[in-house]
Protein backbone atom coordinates (compact mmCIF):
# COMPACT_ATOMS: atom_id res chain seq x y z
CA UNK A 1 0.00 0.00 0.00
CA UNK A 2 1.43 3.63 -0.79
CA UNK A 3 1.25 6.03 2.32
CA UNK A 4 1.12 9.52 2.30
CA UNK A 5 2.07 11.76 4.95
CA UNK A 6 -0.91 14.63 5.62
CA UNK A 7 0.32 17.74 7.19
CA UNK A 8 -2.42 19.57 8.17
CA UNK A 9 -2.62 23.67 10.01
CA UNK A 10 -5.69 23.29 12.72
CA UNK A 11 -6.34 26.79 12.81
CA UNK A 12 -5.91 27.73 8.91
CA UNK A 13 -8.70 29.62 7.38
CA UNK A 14 -12.07 29.43 9.41
CA UNK A 15 -10.14 26.46 11.56
CA UNK A 16 -12.75 24.34 9.92
CA UNK A 17 -10.28 21.40 7.98
CA UNK A 18 -10.41 19.18 10.87
CA UNK A 19 -14.15 18.73 9.78
CA UNK A 20 -13.05 17.66 6.39
CA UNK A 21 -10.34 15.26 7.53
CA UNK A 22 -12.38 12.14 7.59
CA UNK A 23 -13.45 12.89 3.60
CA UNK A 24 -9.94 12.98 3.26
CA UNK A 25 -9.23 10.28 4.74
CA UNK A 26 -11.72 7.82 3.54
CA UNK A 27 -10.97 9.01 -0.09
CA UNK A 28 -7.70 7.45 0.32
CA UNK A 29 -8.57 4.57 1.68
CA UNK A 30 -10.92 3.77 -1.22
CA UNK A 31 -7.94 4.13 -3.40
CA UNK A 32 -6.09 1.68 -1.43
CA UNK A 33 -3.64 4.54 0.33
CA UNK A 34 -2.73 5.29 3.79
CA UNK A 35 -2.64 8.67 5.16
CA UNK A 36 -0.76 9.59 7.72
CA UNK A 37 -1.90 12.63 9.54
CA UNK A 38 0.75 15.23 11.14
CA UNK A 39 -0.80 18.42 12.73
CA UNK A 40 1.41 21.04 12.85
CA UNK A 41 2.56 23.14 15.35
CA UNK A 42 4.17 26.53 15.85
CA UNK A 43 8.64 25.25 15.32
CA UNK A 44 8.01 21.98 14.87
CA UNK A 45 9.96 22.29 11.82
CA UNK A 46 12.57 18.88 13.12
CA UNK A 47 9.73 16.91 14.17
CA UNK A 48 7.67 17.21 11.13
CA UNK A 49 10.95 16.47 9.53
CA UNK A 50 11.70 13.19 11.87
CA UNK A 51 8.43 12.52 11.02
CA UNK A 52 8.00 12.52 7.60
CA UNK A 53 11.59 10.48 7.49
CA UNK A 54 9.76 7.45 9.74
CA UNK A 55 7.05 7.24 8.06
CA UNK A 56 8.69 6.95 4.52
CA UNK A 57 6.42 8.12 2.08
CA UNK A 58 5.94 8.04 -1.23
CA UNK A 59 5.03 12.09 -1.01
CA UNK A 60 3.72 15.06 1.36
CA UNK A 61 0.17 16.51 1.14
CA UNK A 62 -0.13 19.67 2.51
CA UNK A 63 -3.13 20.64 3.97
CA UNK A 64 -3.79 24.58 5.44
CA UNK A 65 -2.84 28.44 3.19
CA UNK A 66 0.21 29.26 1.96
CA UNK A 67 1.88 29.32 4.75
CA UNK A 68 1.41 25.47 5.33
CA UNK A 69 2.84 25.08 2.36
CA UNK A 70 5.84 27.53 2.70
CA UNK A 71 6.20 25.90 5.70
CA UNK A 72 6.50 21.81 4.30
CA UNK A 73 8.44 23.46 1.21
CA UNK A 74 10.83 24.72 3.87
CA UNK A 75 11.41 21.23 5.36
CA UNK A 76 11.81 19.34 2.40
CA UNK A 77 14.47 21.90 1.06
CA UNK A 78 16.09 22.25 4.35
CA UNK A 79 16.51 18.59 5.41
CA UNK A 80 16.81 17.37 1.80
CA UNK A 81 14.00 15.11 1.53
CA UNK A 82 12.98 14.47 -2.29
CA UNK A 83 9.22 14.03 -2.32
CA UNK A 84 6.51 15.31 -4.20
CA UNK A 85 4.25 17.57 -2.49
CA UNK A 86 0.34 17.76 -2.73
CA UNK A 87 -1.72 20.72 -2.16
CA UNK A 88 -4.91 21.08 -0.53
CA UNK A 89 -5.80 24.34 -0.49
CA UNK A 90 -7.93 25.07 3.03
CA UNK A 91 -6.62 28.35 4.06
CA UNK A 92 -8.02 31.93 3.80
CA UNK A 93 -5.46 32.37 0.76
CA UNK A 94 -4.37 29.48 -1.36
CA UNK A 95 -2.67 31.32 -4.24
CA UNK A 96 -0.29 28.30 -5.42
CA UNK A 97 -3.05 26.01 -5.45
CA UNK A 98 -5.16 28.15 -7.22
CA UNK A 99 -2.46 28.89 -10.31
CA UNK A 100 -2.13 25.20 -10.63
CA UNK A 101 -5.80 24.75 -9.96
CA UNK A 102 -5.14 21.41 -8.08
CA UNK A 103 -8.01 21.33 -6.24
CA UNK A 104 -11.03 22.61 -8.42
CA UNK A 105 -11.80 19.06 -8.37
CA UNK A 106 -10.45 16.67 -5.29
CA UNK A 107 -11.73 13.32 -6.53
CA UNK A 108 -10.10 13.84 -9.80
CA UNK A 109 -6.79 15.29 -8.38
CA UNK A 110 -6.79 12.76 -5.51
CA UNK A 111 -6.69 10.15 -8.43
CA UNK A 112 -3.58 11.83 -9.84
CA UNK A 113 -1.13 12.28 -6.89
CA UNK A 114 -2.00 8.00 -6.55
CA UNK A 115 -0.93 7.48 -10.20
CA UNK A 116 2.13 9.75 -9.26
CA UNK A 117 1.28 12.90 -11.41
CA UNK A 118 3.70 15.78 -10.73
CA UNK A 119 5.42 17.81 -12.37
CA UNK A 120 8.90 19.91 -11.59
CA UNK A 121 8.53 23.35 -9.90
CA UNK A 122 11.00 26.34 -9.09
CA UNK A 123 11.95 27.64 -5.55
CA UNK A 124 12.93 31.16 -4.56
CA UNK A 125 15.75 31.12 -1.46
CA UNK A 126 15.97 34.58 0.20
CA UNK A 127 18.84 34.62 2.76
CA UNK A 128 18.38 31.14 3.55
CA UNK A 129 14.59 31.03 3.74
CA UNK A 130 12.79 29.42 0.77
CA UNK A 131 9.36 30.22 -0.63
CA UNK A 132 7.27 28.60 -3.22
CA UNK A 133 5.50 31.83 -4.22
CA UNK A 134 6.10 35.14 -3.59
CA UNK A 135 8.63 37.49 -1.60
CA UNK A 136 7.47 41.09 -0.97
CA UNK A 137 7.94 44.01 0.91
CA UNK A 138 7.17 47.68 1.31
CA UNK A 139 3.38 48.92 1.95
CA UNK A 140 0.36 46.58 2.60
CA UNK A 141 2.92 43.70 2.78
CA UNK A 142 2.92 43.06 6.49
CA UNK A 143 -0.78 43.04 6.08
CA UNK A 144 -1.32 39.48 6.75
CA UNK A 145 1.15 39.50 9.71
CA UNK A 146 -1.21 42.34 11.39
CA UNK A 147 -4.45 40.80 11.29
CA UNK A 148 -6.46 39.69 14.34
CA UNK A 149 -6.69 35.63 14.16
CA UNK A 150 -10.19 35.81 15.51
CA UNK A 151 -11.00 38.49 12.57
CA UNK A 152 -9.55 36.23 9.96
CA UNK A 153 -10.93 33.12 10.93
CA UNK A 154 -14.50 35.16 10.93
CA UNK A 155 -14.18 37.52 7.84
CA UNK A 156 -11.88 35.25 5.93
CA UNK A 157 -9.90 37.25 3.05
CA UNK A 158 -11.85 40.26 3.72
CA UNK A 159 -10.32 40.85 6.71
CA UNK A 160 -7.22 41.37 4.55
CA UNK A 161 -9.18 43.72 2.68
CA UNK A 162 -10.26 45.93 5.40
CA UNK A 163 -6.89 45.98 7.00
CA UNK A 164 -5.20 46.88 4.06
CA UNK A 165 -7.52 50.07 3.72
CA UNK A 166 -6.58 51.61 7.11
CA UNK A 167 -3.25 51.25 5.93
CA UNK A 168 -3.98 53.82 2.98
CA UNK A 169 -3.38 57.20 4.63
CA UNK A 170 -0.10 55.76 6.08
CA UNK A 171 1.79 55.02 2.36
CA UNK A 172 5.06 55.97 1.63
CA UNK A 173 7.96 55.29 -0.74
CA UNK A 174 10.91 53.41 -0.26
CA UNK A 175 13.88 54.14 -2.22
CA UNK A 176 15.45 50.59 -3.67
CA UNK A 177 18.39 49.50 -4.68
CA UNK A 178 17.65 46.16 -7.02
CA UNK A 179 21.02 44.24 -8.61
CA UNK A 180 18.98 41.66 -11.24
CA UNK A 181 21.34 39.82 -13.04
CA UNK A 182 23.81 41.95 -12.24
CA UNK A 183 22.45 44.66 -13.59
CA UNK A 184 21.74 47.96 -11.54
CA UNK A 185 18.18 49.88 -10.76
CA UNK A 186 17.53 52.69 -8.56
CA UNK A 187 13.90 53.66 -7.89
CA UNK A 188 11.64 54.72 -5.59
CA UNK A 189 8.40 52.50 -4.20
CA UNK A 190 5.65 51.89 -3.03
CA UNK A 191 6.11 47.61 -2.59
CA UNK A 192 7.92 45.33 -4.89
CA UNK A 193 6.80 41.46 -5.39
CA UNK A 194 8.74 38.36 -6.44
CA UNK A 195 6.77 35.89 -8.16
CA UNK A 196 6.98 32.62 -9.46
CA UNK A 197 3.52 32.15 -10.45
CA UNK A 198 1.15 34.56 -11.67
CA UNK A 199 -1.25 34.58 -8.74
CA UNK A 200 -0.32 36.35 -5.38
CA UNK A 201 -1.92 37.97 -2.95
CA UNK A 202 -5.44 36.37 -4.02
CA UNK A 203 -5.24 38.23 -7.42
CA UNK A 204 -4.81 36.93 -10.60
CA UNK A 205 -2.73 37.74 -13.08
CA UNK A 206 0.19 39.67 -11.49
CA UNK A 207 3.09 38.58 -13.68
CA UNK A 208 1.23 37.46 -17.16
CA UNK A 209 4.99 35.92 -17.88
CA UNK A 210 5.89 34.01 -14.87
CA UNK A 211 6.66 30.65 -15.39
CA UNK A 212 6.86 28.36 -12.05
CA UNK A 213 9.54 26.23 -14.48
CA UNK A 214 11.47 28.51 -16.48
CA UNK A 215 14.79 29.20 -13.48
CA UNK A 216 13.70 32.67 -13.43
CA UNK A 217 11.32 34.79 -11.03
CA UNK A 218 9.77 38.02 -11.98
CA UNK A 219 9.91 41.17 -9.67
CA UNK A 220 7.43 43.77 -9.85
CA UNK A 221 7.99 47.10 -8.65
CA UNK A 222 4.73 49.86 -8.19
CA UNK A 223 7.33 52.94 -8.40
CA UNK A 224 6.70 56.50 -6.56
CA UNK A 225 3.81 58.19 -7.88
CA UNK A 226 1.01 60.44 -6.66
CA UNK A 227 -1.28 58.33 -4.26
CA UNK A 228 -3.91 58.75 -7.16
CA UNK A 229 -1.83 56.72 -9.71
CA UNK A 230 -1.14 53.81 -6.91
CA UNK A 231 -4.80 53.69 -6.31
CA UNK A 232 -5.10 53.55 -10.49
CA UNK A 233 -2.55 50.51 -10.73
CA UNK A 234 -3.48 48.93 -7.47
CA UNK A 235 -7.40 48.62 -9.67
CA UNK A 236 -5.76 46.87 -12.55
CA UNK A 237 -3.42 44.35 -10.07
CA UNK A 238 -6.77 43.37 -8.57
CA UNK A 239 -9.16 43.34 -12.27
CA UNK A 240 -5.92 41.60 -13.04
CA UNK A 241 -5.73 44.10 -16.30
CA UNK A 242 -1.81 45.31 -15.75
CA UNK A 243 -1.26 47.19 -18.99
CA UNK A 244 2.47 46.12 -20.10
CA UNK A 245 3.97 49.72 -20.67
CA UNK A 246 2.13 50.60 -17.61
CA UNK A 247 4.63 53.34 -16.46
CA UNK A 248 4.28 53.32 -13.09
CA UNK A 249 5.04 49.51 -12.74
CA UNK A 250 8.45 48.33 -13.16
CA UNK A 251 8.65 44.28 -14.45
CA UNK A 252 12.18 42.25 -14.45
CA UNK A 253 12.52 38.80 -15.31
CA UNK A 254 16.11 37.14 -13.59
CA UNK A 255 17.08 34.46 -11.89
CA UNK A 256 18.80 35.97 -9.10
CA UNK A 257 18.00 39.33 -7.43
CA UNK A 258 19.61 41.73 -4.66
CA UNK A 259 16.79 44.11 -3.06
CA UNK A 260 18.34 46.73 -0.35
CA UNK A 261 16.32 49.69 1.27
CA UNK A 262 17.26 52.93 2.34
CA UNK A 263 15.59 52.09 5.84
CA UNK A 264 14.35 49.56 7.92
CA UNK A 265 12.05 47.13 6.43
CA UNK A 266 11.10 43.61 7.35
CA UNK A 267 10.03 41.19 3.96
CA UNK A 268 7.26 38.19 3.68
CA UNK A 269 7.46 35.02 2.00
CA UNK A 270 4.57 33.32 1.08
CA UNK A 271 2.26 35.54 3.29
CA UNK A 272 4.74 34.60 6.51
CA UNK A 273 7.02 37.08 8.39
CA UNK A 274 10.71 37.33 6.39
CA UNK A 275 13.95 38.47 6.81
CA UNK A 276 14.87 42.14 6.56
CA UNK A 277 15.98 43.80 3.94
CA UNK A 278 18.84 43.33 1.54
CA UNK A 279 16.94 40.34 0.40
CA UNK A 280 19.46 38.04 -1.66
CA UNK A 281 17.04 35.73 -3.99
CA UNK A 282 18.21 32.84 -6.05
CA UNK A 283 15.77 30.63 -8.10
CA UNK A 284 16.24 26.70 -7.72
CA UNK A 285 15.54 25.75 -10.84
CA UNK A 286 12.73 22.66 -10.36
CA UNK A 287 13.73 22.19 -6.92
CA UNK A 288 10.27 20.51 -6.17
CA UNK A 289 7.84 18.33 -7.63
CA UNK A 290 3.94 19.37 -7.04
CA UNK A 291 1.61 16.88 -7.99
CA UNK A 292 -0.58 18.21 -10.45
CA UNK A 293 -4.25 17.39 -12.54
CA UNK A 294 -3.52 14.95 -15.42
CA UNK A 295 -2.96 17.96 -18.53
CA UNK A 296 -0.73 19.82 -16.26
CA UNK A 297 1.41 16.97 -15.33
CA UNK A 298 2.50 16.47 -19.38
CA UNK A 299 4.58 19.64 -18.88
Amino acid sequence: MKRYVLIYNPVSGHATFRHSLDTIIEAFQRRQTVLVPYRTSPGDDLRMADFIREVNPEGVLAAGGDGTLHEVVNVLMKDKLSLPIGIIGSGTSNDFATYLGVNNDLETYFDCIVDDISRPVDVGCANGEYFINVASAGALTSVAHEVDVRLKHAMGKMAYYLRGIGEIPKLHTLHLHIRADGVETETGAYLFVIVNSSVAGSMQNVAMDAEIDDGKLDLLVAKDSSLTEFMALAKDVVSGTIKPDEKNLLHIQAQSFIVEADEPTESDLDGERGPALPLHVETIKRAIRIYTMMEQGKS
